[in-house]
C-alpha cells in the first residue's frame, strides 16, 4: 500500500512541476525585421520567459539555457515553401555565488560573454536578441513573399552525477514557445 502512495505522490509532484513550467506562456514578441542594403537583420525578445521556480534555481547557482531558432522561407503558393536560411543559437546564464554576478553567454555575438550584478538586467539580456543577420539582402527578390519563423526553448541543464538524480525536478523546466511567423516582402 505504501508503494502506491509514494507512486501517486511522485506523479502529482511531477504534474505540478511541469504545470508551473508550462504556465509561463512564453511567447516571441517585439519582432523587428530590418532590410538593409547588405543584409536582413532580425531583433526579438521572449515575453514571460522566467517562472518563479526558474528564477530561484538560477539565483541558487543552477545554469539555464535558452535555444533560439530563426528561419527564413520563400513563400511559393501551392508548393512547399523554400527554406533560405536558418540559424540556431543559445543564451546560457550562470550565477557565480563567489563573485555575486551573473555570466551570460551569447553564442550569436562575437564578444559573447557578459557579466552583470543585477538579476533583472541579466534576464533582459537572456530573453532577447538584437541585429541577427539571417540572409544577404541580395538573395531576396522584390515582389516575392517571405516568411520569418522564430521559436525559443528553455532547456534543462545537464547536471553532473549525483546532482542529476537529487535535482530531478530541473528537467521539468523544459518548455518552448510556439513558432512566431511573420510574412513580409522586401
Amino acid at each position: 500500500m505504501s508503494k502506491a502512495i509514494i507512486f501517486i505522490t511522485a506523479v502529482v509532484y511531477a504534474h505540478l512541476f511541469s504545470a508551473t513550467a508550462y504556465s509561463a506562456n512564453a511567447i516571441v514578441d517585439k519582432v523587428a525585421i530590418v532590410n538593409n542594403t547588405d543584409d536582413i537583420e532580425v531583433s526579438f525578445e521572449i515575453r514571460n520567459a522566467f517562472t518563479k521556480e526558474i528564477e530561484e534555481g538560477i539565483k541558487s547557482g543552477m545554469p539555464a539555457s535558452f535555444t533560439f531558432f530563426v528561419e527564413l522561407y520563400r513563400k511559393r503558393g501551392l508548393w512547399f515553401d523554400e527554406s533560405l536560411a536558418s540559424q540556431t543559437f543559445r543564451h546560457i546564464i550562470k550565477y557565480d555565488t563567489l563573485k555575486e554576478e551573473y555570466e551570460i553567454l551569447l553564442e550569436e555575438k562575437p564578444q559573447n560573454s557578459i557579466r552583470v550584478k543585477e538579476f533583472e538586467q541579466a534576464k533582459k539580456i537572456m530573453i532577447g536578441s538584437d541585429g541577427i543577420v539571417i540572409k544577404p539582402a541580395s538573395a531576396l527578390k522584390k515582389g516575392e513573399q517571405y516568411q520569418l519563423r522564430i521559436k525559443a526553448t528553455l532547456d534543462a541543464v545537464n547536471l553532473p552525477f549525483p546532482l542529476n538524480y537529487m535535482l530531478f525536478f530541473v528537467s521539468f523546466w523544459n518548455y518552448e514557445t510556439s513558432w512566431y511567423e511573420k510574412e513580409f516582402a522586401p
